[in-house]
């Protein structure tokens, strides 16, 4: 039976609209065709037979569901669209990383290859150093020898305060002076050998802060060569009147280069300390009174007399008062003395 009130042509409704309600909602309306062939006719003023509207109805569903579909496939396809451009985006800023760090490194390497370049032409000009005029050596009943041990020289650093000061020219004072204090020990107590332990942080470089660089006698370059040749000069004067152990410790925090923006310690064998080492012991080899061992870890050992001894820079101990006991149990090794 034919509700009027649900079936009534709605004031905001046109003919098309209205004949689409009808037809969705039969099962609602609970309509057969056959009723809404008579109420679209009533309406409209046409005969046409209900199959008219049937057919006209399920066109019109065909048409909805084709237009769903391509609205569907077209979605898709704007999806994939979009996803193919995300995709190129993160491509282009993998490749532009890529091409960043590239550059970066590209900078860093060719920065320590220049500086590698520099301190070895530097080498080669000086050539290594003659011996000098030697002192006989004394003799002793019982082999004599002692360590002079040294280091924190940052040499290069250059500053004045109220109380203290410190530049290129008191860093030769003070070194003067102790050759010549070291020599008159050397005389006083007979010794047979010296072993010179140099504490590294030779040079004050410029890998801690930027606030270093205000605080430079020289370029980092300069401190190196200048350094490395002053101390070798140094070594040979002092060979005059002893045989030398040089032990240079190859790893410190000023001296260390921090490539790749890398934090303190992770590159501990990317350090001019190793440079200076190498410098003093190739201007030295000619001269059979200095023995200048080279060494890879930060941490050495070596024995003096019948003393086992280790040393290492400052920046390797995290316990000063156990520091012994801890390196020893390291290496598995038993010492009597740390540097």
């Amino acid at each position: 039976m034919i509700d009027p009130v649900q079936t009534k042509r709605h004031s905001d409704e046109n003919l098309k609209e209205w004949k689409i309600r009808i037809c969705s909602n039969k099962d609602i309306y609970n309509l057969n065709w056959e009723e809404i062939k008579e109420l679209i006719n009533k309406e409209t003023g046409e005969s046409k037979g209900e199959s008219a509207y049937r057919k006209w109805f399920n066109n019109f569903i065909e048409g909805v569901e084709y237009q769903k579909e391509k609205s569907a496939e077209s979605n898709n396809s704007l999806i994939e669209l979009e996803m193919k451009k995300v995709e190129i985006m993160e491509e282009r800023k993998k490749l532009q990383a890529v091409k960043h760090e590239i550059h970066k490194n590209t900078r860093v390497k060719g920065r320590t290859e220049l500086l590698y370049e520099n301190v070895t032409e530097a080498i080669e000009k000086v050539g290594t150093l003659p011996p000098p005029s030697f002192y006989p050596l004394k003799k002793s009943e019982r082999k004599r020898a002692a360590v002079l041990g040294f280091g924190d020289e940052h040499f290069g650093k250059q500053f004045k305060s109220n109380n203290n000061e410190y530049n290129e020219q008191i860093y030769l004072q003070r070194m003067n002076q102790i050759l010549s204090e070291t020599v008159q020990y050397i005389q006083k107590e007979n010794l047979d050998e010296l072993v010179v332990l140099n504490g590294a942080d030779s040079v004050e470089g410029m890998a801690l802060r930027v606030s270093q660089l205000t605080a430079l006698q020289y370029g980092f370059i300069d401190q190196v060569i200048k350094y490395s040749r002053y101390k070798a000069e140094w070594l040979l004067e002092l060979s005059k009147h002893v045989k030398i152990k040089y032990i240079h410790i190859p790893s410190a925090n000023h001296t260390e280069l921090r490539l790749h923006n890398t934090n303190r310690s992770e590159m501990p064998k990317e350090d001019v300390e190793r440079i200076i080492a190498t410098y003093i012991h190739d201007v030295l080899k000619d001269n059979e009174r200095i023995e200048v061992p080279l060494y890879d870890e930060g941490i050495v050992d070596f024995k003096l007399l019948e003393f086992e001894i280790v040393a290492c820079h400052g920046h390797q101990i995290k316990n000063k008062k156990n520091a012994i006991r801890d390196i020893s149990q390291m290496k598995r090794k038993f010492y009597d003395y740390m540097y």
